[in-house]
């Protein structure tokens, strides 16, 4: 999906369709494959993908769940 916008003096009214997605795995970025109940998406830099992951294990990560 591709949106241009161009700052003017007159308002534009912009459409961004969905083109017929109904799930993240339909999505060509995003890889469900072996999902399970209570898998997270984690973005994977090699293949520029998002992966759904059972058990999160990678080195150096860090989860910063904010303040309460």
């Amino acid at each position: 999906m591709n949106t241009k916008v161009t700052v003017s003096n007159r308002p534009k009214v912009l459409t961004v369709s969905s083109a017929g997605v109904t799930g993240l795995g339909n999505l060509t970025d995003v890889n469900v494959a072996g999902a399970a109940d209570g898998a997270v998406l984690q973005y994977d830099a090699t293949s520029a993908s998002w992966k759904a992951e059972n058990v999160v294990e990678k080195a150096g990560l860090i989860i910063t769940g904010g303040n309460f």
